[in-house]
C-alpha cells in the first residue's frame, strides 16, 4: 500500500515531542538502507516491508507491503506512545488515555487498535 500513515505523540491537544528513541529500539533489528539525512530507513518484517521516515518525534510509513510490518508499527507506536493517524482513515490510538490528548483536528472518528491485523483492516476499509 502506498498511501502516508503518520506517527506522533500528544499532550493537551498538541503535539508534543519525544519517542523516537523508543519507536527506533524496536524498528532498529529490521531497518536496513538508511539514509540518515532524509531520515530514512526500509523496514523488513516477516512477509513484508515499509519505507520508514523516522525522526525524534515523529515517523511517517508508506509503501507497506505484506501484514506483518503492520504489527511492528503498532508495537512501536505503543511503545512511543505515538497516534497513528493512517492519511485517508480514523485516527488510531494504542492506549486508552491517548484519546484525551487529541487535537480537535484528529480527534473526530478514534479507533483503538490492539494489533497490526486490526490496523490493517482498518485501513483497508478507509
Amino acid at each position: 500500500m502506498s498511501f502516508d500513515v503518520y506517527f506522533q505523540r500528544f499532550q493537551d491537544g498538541s503535539a508534543v515531542p519525544g519517542g523516537g528513541e523508543s519507536m527506533r529500539l524496536v524498528l532498529q533489528p529490521f531497518l536496513t538502507n538508511e539514509d540518515p539525512e532524509r531520515s530514512f530507513a526500509f523496514l523488513e518484517y516477516g512477509d513484508g516491508s515499509a519505507d520508514v521516515y523516522l525522526r525524534d518525534d515523529d515517523m511517517m510509513v508508506n509503501h507497506v507491503v505484506g501484514q506483518a510490518p503492520w504489527q511492528l508499527l503498532v508495537d512501536g507506536a505503543r511503545a512511543a506512545d505515538w497516534v497513528i493517524m493512517p492519511a485517508d482513515g480514523p485516527t488510531c490510538i494504542t492506549d486508552e488515555r491517548q484519546r484525551a490528548h487529541l487535537p480537535e483536528d484528529v480527534a473526530g472518528e478514534v479507533v483503538l487498535v490492539a494489533g497490526g491485523d486490526e490496523l490493517l483492516r482498518i485501513i483497508r476499509a478507509s
